[in-house]
C-alpha cells in the first residue's frame, strides 16, 4: 500500500502556539504510513530553534505575499478575485500538483484557503482540511452589515473544507455563524500539551516578590497595551515585576508605552518558556480573541492562576475564582482591580493555581492528536 501524501500549509513557522502544534504533528505522524510535506508561504522558521522539525519531513518554502490585517478589502479580494490568488500562488499550486498530494491540511489565515480551492479544481480527488485556531467575527467591532459581508466571504473561504476546531469556543462560533461547509466534517480537537513535561518545582507560597507573566506575540490584538497601562496605574507596593515574553510586532510602541519602568521586563523571543513560568507566580492573559492558546495551557500546567479578559475563548477554560479571575476586556481599571486583588489575596490565588493544574490535566488527558488525525485522514482517503 502506497503512503498517504499529506501536505501541510502554513504562513510560516514563527514563534507561537500554532507553529508548535504543527511541528509536533508533522514530527509524530507515522512515516511508514504518511509522506509528510510542509509548505511554508514565507521563510520565517524561528520556531524550529525551539521545536526542531524532524528530518523526514519534506519542507518547501515559497515567497507568497499575504496580508494578516483585518481590512474588509483584503477579505473581499481573497474571496471574490481568485485570479489574483492564482497568479501569486502558481509556484505553490505547481508544487502541490508535482507532489500529487492526497490531503492538503491548512494551518493558515482563512484568506489562504483559496489556494486549496484552486488546487482542488486541478485535482478533484484532493481532500482539504482546515484547523481553525481562532474565534472569528465575534464582537469584532464591525457594523452589522460589515459583519454580514464578512460572514459571506468566510463561507466562500471554508467551502470544500473539513474543519477542525481547536476549542469549544471556536466550534460554537463556526456553528453559530454557519461558516463551515455542511457537506464536510466539522470536528473538535482541543489543543493540548504533555502535562508531564510541565511541572512546578518552586512552591508558589515561597515567592518573596510577585512575578506576573504574559507569553504572546506582542501586538494590539493580544492586549499588551491594556496590560501595560494597567500595570503603570497599579498602586500597590508589592506589585513586583511584569514579564512580557514574545516577539515584538508593535514596532516598539509597547516599549515606549512602558516609559522605561524597570518593573516591566521585555524578553523578546526565547528558546524555552519553562524557566520563566517556574519563576512566576501569576499569569495574565488580556487577549482580544483566541482559540485555545498553548501558552495558556502551559501557564495552567505550572499552577499559575490566570487573570484573563472575559472573552468566551478564555472564560470557557478559566472559570472566575476557580482557575483564575476575569476582567472586562480592554478595560484598564477593571484589570487594575484584578491585579490588586491577586496581590492582596495570595493564598486564594494559590488555590486557583492548583485548580488550573487539575483543569489542564483533564483537558489534555482526553486528547490524542495522532489518533484523531489518523482516523480523519483514513476516512477521507477511503470515502
Amino acid at each position: 500500500m502506497s503512503k498517504i501524501k499529506i501536505g501541510f500549509i502554513a504562513n510560516d513557522l514563527s514563534v507561537g502556539g500554532v507553529s508548535a502544534v504543527l511541528i509536533n504533528l508533522c514530527n509524530r505522524l507515522n512515516k511508514e504510513l504518511y509522506e509528510v510535506h510542509l509548505l511554508l508561504l514565507s521563510a520565517n522558521q524561528k520556531m524550529e530553534t525551539i521545536v526542531p522539525l524532524d528530518s523526514s519531513v519534506h519542507k518547501h518554502i515559497f515567497d507568497y505575499p499575504f496580508s494578516d490585517n483585518y481590512s474588509l478589502l483584503s477579505y473581499f479580494i481573497a474571496a471574490f478575485n481568485k485570479k489574483i490568488t492564482l497568479a501569486k500562488s502558481a509556484p505553490v499550486l505547481n508544487k502541490i500538483a508535482d507532489l500529487n498530494i492526497d490531503i492538503l491540511h491548512f494551518h493558515t489565515l482563512p484568506r489562504q484557503l483559496v489556494i486549496g480551492q484552486l488546487a482542488k479544481k486541478a485535482n478533484k480527488n484532493l481532500s482539504l482540511i482546515y484547523t481553525d485556531h481562532l474565534v472569528r467575527l465575534e464582537d469584532s467591532g464591525y457594523s452589522w452589515y460589515q459583519k454580514l459581508a464578512l460572514e459571506f466571504a468566510h463561507k466562500r473561504f471554508y467551502s470544500n473544507y473539513h474543519v477542525i476546531a481547536v476549542s469549544n469556543a471556536v466550534l460554537n462560533s463556526l456553528e453559530r455563524n454557519g461558516r463551515h461547509d455542511i457537506k464536510c466534517r466539522l470536528q473538535l480537537l482541543e489543543n493540548s500539551i504533555n502535562t508531564e513535561e510541565y511541572s512546578r518545582i518552586k512552591p508558589l507560597d515561597n515567592f518573596h516578590e510577585n512575578h506576573f507573566i504574559y507569553v504572546s506575540r506582542m501586538n494590539h490584538h493580544k492586549g499588551q497595551d491594556t496590560l501595560i497601562k494597567a500595570w503603570l496605574k497599579l498602586n500597590n507596593p508589592n506589585k513586583g515585576k511584569l514579564v512580557l515574553v514574545g516577539p515584538d510586532e508593535s514596532n516598539g510602541s509597547f516599549h515606549k508605552m512602558a516609559k522605561e519602568d524597570d518593573s516591566i521586563i521585555f524578553t523578546g523571543s526565547i528558546s524555552t518558556i519553562k524557566q520563566y513560568l517556574e519563576n512566576s507566580n501569576y499569569a495574565v492573559f488580556p487577549s482580544q480573541k483566541e482559540g485555545l492558546p498553548i501558552s495558556l495551557l502551559e501557564k495552567m500546567a505550572f499552577e499559575l492562576p490566570v487573570i484573563c479578559s472575559d472573552i468566551p475563548e478564555l472564560t470557557s477554560i478559566i472559570s472566575d475564582h476557580q482557575e483564575g479571575i476575569h476582567f472586562k476586556l480592554d478595560h484598564v481599571d477593571s484589570l487594575v482591580e484584578k491585579l490588586d486583588f491577586a496581590i492582596n489575596n495570595k493564598m486564594e490565588m494559590i488555590e486557583m493555581g492548583k485548580n488550573a493544574r487539575k483543569k489542564v490535566e483533564e483537558i489534555c488527558s482526553i486528547n490524542d492528536p495522532i489518533q484523531f488525525h489518523n482516523k480523519l485522514y483514513n476516512q477521507l482517503i477511503t470515502d
